[in-house]
C-alpha cells in the first residue's frame, strides 16, 4: 500500500521525485506497458524504417543535384526538383506516418497511464489492442495540434525571411553570423514558450470531454507557473534518453553513413560499391533500432504524466488556500 501511495499521481512533488517515480512506474510496470503496445509500436518502427531507408539513399542524391545545378545554371534548378519530386514526396509522407503511428503507439502507453491514474495500478492487458480508438484518436489530434501552435510562428518568421531575401536581398547580404544568431535566439524563446504545452497536451488527453483549444486557453497558465519544475524534469530525462539513443541508433548512424557516402560518391562517378542487401540490411536495422529506441523514448512520456499529476495536485492545494 505504501508502495502504491508513492506513486500516486496526484501529489505534490519536487522535480527529483517526478523524475524518481516516473522510472519506478516504467520499470516496475514495463511487461504490461510493453504487451499493451508492441503491435503499434512495431507500425511506428516500420515507418521510420522506410523513413530513414529512403533518406540515407535519396537526400544525398538530391542535395549534390542540386548544387551541381545551382553552380552550373545559376539558380535553376527545376530539373532536379521534378526528377526527385517522387522521392520528396515520399520523405513527407513517411514523415507524416511516422509522427502519426508515434502518436498512436504513444496512446497505448498513455491508456494504461490512464488506468493508473484511475485504479492507482496498472493491469496487465486481456488483449493487445487496449487503447479505446477515441483515446487513440484524441491522442493524434493533441499532437498535431500541439506542433501547428509551435510551429506556425516558425513558418510566419520563415515567410518573413523569404520575403525579405527576395525583396530586399541586399538586407541579408553579408549578414549570416547575425542571422544564424537571431535564428537561435529565436529557436530557444519558442522552444521555452513550448514547454508549458506538455502540460497542456497530458491534460487535454488524460480529461476528456474539454476541446483542445480551451485547454489551452485556461491550463497554458499553470504549466507556465510551473515552467522551472518542467525544465529540469524534461532536461535530465532527454539528456537520459539522449544518451541511451545514441548507443541503441548507432547502427543505423552507422549504416546511414555508409549510404550517404556511397551515394555521394556514385553521383561523382566513382563505382556505388556496396552490396545488394544492403538496402534491406539498413531497413531491418533503422526499424530494429527504431523499435528500441521508441521504448527508450516513453520514459519521457511517464515523467510528463508525473509532472501533470504535481501541477494539477499544487494547482488544487493553491485553490483550496
Amino acid at each position: 500500500m505504501e508502495k502504491q501511495q508513492d506513486l500516486s499521481l496526484l501529489k505534490a512533488r519536487s522535480y527529483r521525485s517526478v523524475l524518481t517515480a516516473g522510472f519506478r512506474l516504467y520499470t516496475e510496470n514495463f511487461r504490461r506497458l510493453f504487451k499493451a503496445s508492441w503491435q503499434m509500436a512495431l507500425l511506428y518502427a516500420l515507418a521510420c524504417g522506410g523513413l530513414g531507408t529512403l533518406a540515407a539513399i535519396r537526400i544525398p542524391e538530391l542535395t549534390m543535384v542540386l548544387l551541381q545545378q545551382l553552380t552550373a545554371y545559376q539558380g535553376i534548378f527545376i530539373e532536379p526538383l521534378l526528377q526527385y519530386g517522387a522521392s520528396l514526396l515520399a520523405l513527407i509522407g513517411l514523415s507524416l506516418l511516422a509522427l502519426a503511428t508515434l502518436a498512436l503507439a504513444s496512446a497505448t502507453i498513455l491508456a494504461k497511464l490512464k488506468e493508473h491514474r484511475e485504479t492507482g495500478a496498472i493491469t496487465t492487458p486481456p488483449h493487445w489492442l487496449t487503447a479505446s480508438p477515441k483515446l487513440m484518436g484524441r491522442t493524434l489530434k493533441g499532437v498535431f495540434l500541439t506542433l501547428l501552435v509551435v510551429l506556425l510562428p516558425t513558418l510566419l518568421i520563415g515567410a518573413l525571411m523569404a520575403a525579405i531575401a527576395m525583396t530586399q536581398p541586399a538586407l541579408l547580404h553579408g549578414r549570416l553570423i547575425t542571422v544564424m544568431a537571431i535564428s537561435i535566439v529565436y529557436t530557444l524563446i519558442i522552444a521555452a514558450f513550448a514547454l508549458p504545452l506538455l502540460h497542456v497536451l497530458m491534460k487535454y488527453i488524460m480529461e476528456a470531454p474539454c476541446g483542445y483549444w480551451r485547454t489551452l486557453s485556461q491550463h497554458y497558465g499553470s504549466g507556465l507557473r510551473h515552467w522551472g519544475m518542467m525544465f529540469l524534469v524534461f532536461f535530465v530525462s532527454i539528456l537520459v534518453i539522449e544518451l541511451a539513443s545514441l548507443v541503441v541508433m548507432m547502427p543505423a548512424h552507422i549504416l546511414n553513413l555508409a549510404n550517404q557516402t556511397a551515394h555521394t560518391g556514385l553521383l561523382l562517378g566513382d563505382p556505388l560499391g556496396m552490396p545488394s542487401y544492403m538496402t534491406p540490411l539498413t531497413f531491418f536495422t533503422f526499424t530494429l533500432c527504431c523499435f528500441i529506441e521508441f521504448y527508450i523514448s516513453q520514459l519521457a512520456l511517464v515523467h510528463n504524466y508525473y509532472v501533470y499529476g504535481s501541477i494539477e495536485a499544487q494547482e488544487e492545494e493553491k485553490v483550496k488556500r
